[in-house]
């Protein structure tokens, strides 16, 4: 299993907040939390959290890991779901290491 420590992370520190669509159509407003590009996946991952969540009891606030896929020009574009099993155990070891280096 190859190393994922190799990821070129970039902690976005701005406010950044995104108007996304629910399954009904929904407005929602999303923050951005994190976004990093995968050398391996060779794809940029955006980490979005829902604006204005409530913590659960273990004080964790739901995250939502998308695949940035930009257009043409690289402006904009449309965030994708990811679907794999390893990518999913990637993310999670990163967002982990991040969210642990900022306690």
């Amino acid at each position: 299993m190859a190393e994922h420590n190799e990821a070129e992370l970039h902690v976005n520190n701005n406010e950044e907040l995104l108007t996304l669509y629910d399954e009904e159509g929904n407005e929602v407003l999303y923050r951005k939390v994190l976004e990093f590009y995968h050398p391996e996946f060779k794809k940029e991952y955006v980490i979005l959290a829902e604006e204005g969540a409530e913590s659960d009891d273990d004080d964790m606030v739901e995250l939502v890991p998308m695949i940035n896929e930009p257009d043409e020009d690289g402006e904009g574009g449309k965030f994708l779901p990811v679907e794999s099993d390893e990518e999913w155990d990637m993310i999670e070891e990163i967002v982990n290491t991040e969210m642990n280096d900022e306690e």
